[in-house]
């Protein structure tokens, strides 16, 4: 059983043909910072960075932090990436 309470993680997702935010700026690359519940299979999405270059490169042109006070925890669906990124993160043995 994991013997730490939250961990902190980012993710970058790469668009190929790109996106618009819906100020209709243009991105490539979203840049998410997570706090993952290792006993509660929970997580929070702290803060969004989008950028207007592949691999978070080149302006951000537009950013989204969660309020503290509102911050929500959601349940960890089962076979998603954010289930994959929990097993990697909250995993007793080292990284490798």
């Amino acid at each position: 059983m994991p013997v730490h309470v939250s961990r902190y993680t980012w993710t970058l997702v790469d668009f190929p043909k790109g996106e618009k935010t819906p100020g209709g700026e243009s991105y490539k690359s979203v840049m998410t910072r997570w706090r993952m519940y290792c006993k509660t299979d929970m997580v929070v999405k702290l803060s969004v960075s989008y950028f207007e270059k592949p691999m978070g490169k080149g302006k951000e042109v537009a950013a989204e932090d969660a309020p503290e006070f509102r911050l929500r925890e959601a349940p960890i669906r089962p076979n998603t990436y954010l289930a994959s990124l929990k097993k990697e993160v909250c995993s007793t043995k080292p990284a490798s």
